[in-house]
């Protein structure tokens, strides 16, 4: 860590206005820390070092500001906070400052994409830095309406040039966006996430600066924006939810500088399921409120919208709009013809069954849940895999809770069949929950054989913890 010889003043000055105690920020930071899987036990006694001017550890600078910011409900900067430049041009000013000084979804979507593809994104420090790329900011959710998005002016950036973009290369890049859509479905997020970080950065990025045909630069914007939303979903999937987030406010412009109130209504959608999957109930409502305001086209894609806002009702606890919403999506996918060709926003029978699962358990139905959810896994398409996993863990949480401790063995045994071939932060934590879930039983024969083919499959990956520092 490094070292100033003068007090920060600035950042008592916030944690007075904030009426935060030292402690209070400690813990809220190690919160933040660990939405994006990164463990921390920072107390008291670091910030205290942190107001005698310690400057806190690699981009921990950015989880303070963050927590500041949510504290004090407007936007804190490094600068606000007291953390100017390490000395050096230190470690971690590029992407800290960046993070904290302006809001993602203003940038222009094809610098947002270089810029995003020089962040850590790894499970290790990156040359020992105690990073996981960037946190999850909540006033990122604050968004505009969707016309004033439309119609506002976009970044000039550098004017077009080069050759025109033809059909064929936008063909190429949907039918990379198929690729990556089987790979994360099949074998988990973590899969092919850096693979497509690249592709993005290198490939895509590059064409949405050449001049193209009308027609054509529709469909690149659109095969872009499924590739942006696929990466942070990915993200999402191997719990790097800052970095998740980002990549979704690029699908968010991308939509709206097409004109596509369908695009922008999944990637709000994208939005309302991390901050539902982080804690963020009401911010998660009001996302899947207006996606589902925005929603049109197909039935399925209604229906997969209107899933969504049922579930963050639910975690609202507001159980006749849950109710409504279920019912709308049950409505559309009947309607519904075929099931969708489409690498996002793709929705079936076993997906209204898991978000009846998710709705029923948060109104007090476990009994219904877990038939709905069972019913989920039998629909499910073989290769869905990740999804069939997690799933599983769900089902055998509420078979143990129930004291149904052979149903709960014999799923989880179903779980572990999965997980050898999935690369996922999510089914990793399910994972270790499963182990902690049946340290009570170890002395079950049963429970016993289950553990110890626990054991012997690959290790899980631990979260990532930074060396010791302030």
């Amino acid at each position: 860590m490094s070292s100033y010889r003068r007090p920060n003043q600035a950042l008592r000055g916030l944690l007075g206005e904030a009426g935060m105690s030292a402690a209070e920020l400690a813990a809220q930071v190690n919160a933040i820390a660990a939405e994006n899987g990164l463990v921390l036990g920072y107390d008291r006694s670091t910030v205290a070092h942190w107001l005698s001017g310690t400057r806190p550890r690699g981009d921990a600078t950015a989880l303070v500001v963050e927590a500041l910011s949510r504290k004090l409900r407007r936007s804190v900067t490094l600068t606000d906070a007291g953390f100017l430049p390490a000395p050096g041009g230190g470690e971690d000013t590029a992407h800290g400052s960046a993070a904290s000084s302006h809001e993602d979804r203003d940038e222009d979507a094809a610098r947002s994409l270089g810029q995003l593809a020089t962040w850590p994104t790894g499970h290790t420090a990156s040359r020992g830095r105690a990073e996981r790329g960037a946190p999850f900011r909540l006033a990122a959710l604050r968004l505009p309406p969707y016309e004033q998005i439309a119609t506002s002016p976009f970044p000039t950036g550098e004017p077009p040039e080069g050759a025109r973009v033809q059909a064929s290369e936008v063909q190429g890049i949907e039918a990379m966006a198929r690729v990556f859509h089987h790979v994360d479905i099949t074998f988990g997020g973590g899969q092919g996430r850096r693979a497509l970080v690249a592709y993005l950065a290198s490939d895509v990025r590059p064409r949405l600066h050449r001049p193209a045909a009308p027609a054509v630069r529709r469909r690149l914007l659109t095969a872009t924006g499924e590739l942006a939303y696929l990466c942070g979903f990915m993200h999402f999937d191997d719990d790097l939810q800052g970095l998740a987030q980002r990549y979704y406010l690029v699908a968010l412009r991308l939509a709206a500088e097409n004109g596509s109130r369908p695009d922008h209504a999944v990637a709000l959608r994208a939005l309302s399921v991390q901050a539902d999957a982080l804690g963020h109930r009401r911010e998660a409502v009001r996302l899947a409120e207006s996606a589902a305001a925005h929603v049109a086209g197909p039935h399925l894609r209604r229906a997969f919208v209107y899933g969504q806002l049922a579930v963050a009702h639910a975690g609202e606890g507001t159980r006749h709009e849950a109710l409504r919403a279920l019912a709308h999506a049950e409505t559309m996918i009947e309607r519904a013809g075929s099931a969708q060709d489409t690498p996002v926003g793709a929705y079936h029978h076993a997906s209204l069954l898991h978000q009846q699962g998710v709705v029923r358990l948060r109104l007090g139905d476990e009994r219904g849940a877990a038939a709905a959810l069972a019913a989920s896994v039998r629909h499910r398409p073989a290769d869905e895999r990740r999804a069939r996993a997690l799933l599983l863990a769900d089902l055998a949480r509420l078979h143990l809770r129930a004291r149904r401790l052979t149903e709960a063995l014999e799923v989880w045994h179903r779980f572990l069949d999965d997980r050898s071939a999935l690369s996922s932060g999510r089914v990793d934590r399910a994972f270790a929950d499963m182990r902690g879930l049946l340290r009570p039983y170890s002395r079950h024969p049963s429970a016993r054989a289950l553990l110890d083919r626990a054991a012997r499959t690959s290790r899980v990956r631990e979260p990532f913890r930074p060396p010791a520092g302030r």
